[in-house]
């Protein structure tokens, strides 16, 4: 796939994300190399779209999503991000914070 369609999907799933407010939510899109701890991650290798998140030490947290279509795995990117936001509540109610802070759940 060329830079610029990637360039392209990057913008789609960046209104996406600034759409649902989860500008403070820690990802990275399109960029293999990047360790950012905590991130969900969504790239692109040998025509595989690939969605995993990480840990605090930046290795993969559970499976890595493989999918053969872009829709598929920015729902699933998606829903990765919408499932972080409400543990994150969830766990700033019962404990009194989550990974990293965010006003999502810090408020």
């Amino acid at each position: 796939m060329e830079t610029k369609e990637i360039e392209n999907l990057k913008q789609d799933l960046l209104q996406e994300i600034q759409e649902k407010g989860y500008l403070s939510l820690k990802y990275v899109l399109f960029n293999e190399q990047d360790r950012t701890p905590y991130a969900v991650h969504i790239f692109y290798r040998q025509n595989v779209f690939m969605v995993n998140s990480r840990d605090d030490r930046s290795y993969v947290n559970g499976k890595t999503f493989e999918f053969n279509n872009f829709q598929e795995a920015k729902d699933k990117f998606l829903s990765i991000l919408d499932f972080i936001v409400r543990e994150g509540k969830r766990e700033v109610k019962k404990r009194g914070n989550y990974m990293y802070p965010s006003p999502l759940w810090d408020d």
